[in-house]
């Protein structure tokens, strides 16, 4: 479903399948699985994520293997991505 110039607040918002653009989120919480998502020009204030489905059960398996500090290298990869090359994950 298409979502233009909307305002989300104070509530619960499916990303999987939707494409949002010049839309508002304000304290709601993002439920995403990993399906498509699009999302433009939007603006967020105060937000949660709950991840669902085969996402869900992957971020677990990986939290399993490389527990919190394995996980946040993980996520700071993508958050501060740096030259390339290999990263040591401490297994726990």
């Amino acid at each position: 479903m298409d979502h233009v110039n909307q305002t989300f607040e104070s509530t619960t918002v499916t990303l999987d399948g939707n494409s949002y653009t010049d839309c508002t989120f304000r304290e709601v919480t993002f439920v995403y699985a990993g399906g498509p998502l699009e999302m433009s020009n939007c603006a967020m204030d105060r937000f949660a994520f709950q991840f669902d489905g085969d996402l869900a059960r992957g971020l677990f398996t990986l939290y399993q293997l490389f527990g919190t500090e394995g996980m946040l290298t993980i996520l700071r990869g993508f958050t501060e991505p740096g030259a390339g090359g290999e990263v040591t994950l401490p297994v726990g």
